[in-house]
């Protein structure tokens, strides 16, 4: 049995991995554990048939119930996600993500750990301009959330010194089922779709012509599946995104078709932090793990909506 810590393990990703790792035969090898504060989420979102533990990741309290455990696998996936918020309390956003992630770094040292994922953002990269960006782009984030993402990867960086086998994944837009409509502060595709099922409308903060790169939650799973333990992979920073450019004004069209509602838009001005355009040259990974996306934004939409459907 292979001990794995899950951060964020109630929240869309952390629950969708955990999900993924049960639904498959990987799980015979594993036995999880999961953090959460719950600050986003709530209790019965927590998987079953792992070892939960409530709490804050950089809590010492939270991490000496970890003591002992052999912990091998350590994916970091908790934290603040929303630039937006970032300037609201910055401090906040220093300690959910920042200041967490070097005392996981210290708990991998400590425990003798193999492998270090990290969930980062194409925040990290700031302004870009209209070519898909690599990972030796040079980072100059917008927001206090970007910045704390990038200097946890430095820390990271520096931990691998100390023997810490690390792979930093900068995911883009993710989206899909699982992903509830309870937000509208982080994931572009559930802030829409959260004001067309429940207001019949839709709000756009920022232009029409800003444009991301959404990639489907399965493709994100299969690639972190990919990664783990994987030797090839430590050192290695991956962008997690489909080389695609989505504008805001195109997706508001096919959400039109797929919802079958035909709300009105109405424009206001951007959020602090917020980057125009940006999508992701994906070159690396499928060059090291042999990676292919499988789902377009098309199929994916699809998906997505008829969970939400299936569940409101």
């Amino acid at each position: 049995m292979i001990n794995i810590l899950i951060t964020g393990c109630a929240g869309f990703i952390g629950r969708s991995l955990i999900k993924g790792l049960q639904n498959s035969n990987l799980i015979k090898k594993y036995y999880i554990y999961g953090i959460d504060n719950l600050s986003s989420s709530k209790l019965e979102q927590v998987p079953k048939k792992i070892r939960f533990i409530k709490g804050n990741c950089e809590d010492d309290i939270t991490l000496k119930k970890l003591n002992n455990k052999k912990i091998q696998y350590i994916l970091h996936f908790a934290g603040q996600s929303s630039n937006e918020k970032s300037f609201y309390n910055p401090l906040k956003d220093f300690n959910a993500n920042l200041y967490s992630t070097l005392k996981l770094l210290e708990f991998y040292i400590k425990n003798n750990c193999k492998h270090f994922i990290y969930a980062s953002s194409m925040s990290v990269y700031g302004a870009t301009n209209n070519k898909p960006v690599s990972e030796n782009f040079y980072c100059n984030p917008l927001s206090f959330y970007g910045n704390s993402k990038l200097a946890s990867e430095k820390y990271i960086k520096l931990y691998e010194q100390k023997n810490v086998n690390s792979t930093i994944l900068r995911l883009f837009n993710v989206y899909g089922p699982g992903q509830l409509l309870d937000s509208l502060d982080q994931g572009m595709i559930r802030i829409y779709l959260n004001q067309i099922y429940n207001n019949k409308k839709v709000v756009v903060k920022g232009s029409k012509n800003r444009f991301r790169d959404f990639v489907y939650i399965e493709d994100v799973i299969n690639s972190i599946f990919k990664i783990m333990g994987n030797k090839k992979c430590y050192g290695k920073v991956f962008n997690i995104g489909t080389n695609k450019k989505t504008y805001v004004k195109n997706l508001l069209k096919i959400l039109k078709n797929k919802t079958n509602i035909d709300f009105p838009i109405k424009y206001k001005r951007g959020t602090p932090g917020d980057q125009f355009g940006i999508y992701s040259n994906n070159k690396s990974i499928k060059k090291i793990v042999s990676l292919n996306f499988n789902y377009d934004l098309d199929s994916g939409l699809d998906n997505y909506i008829n969970y939400i459907n299936n569940n409101i």
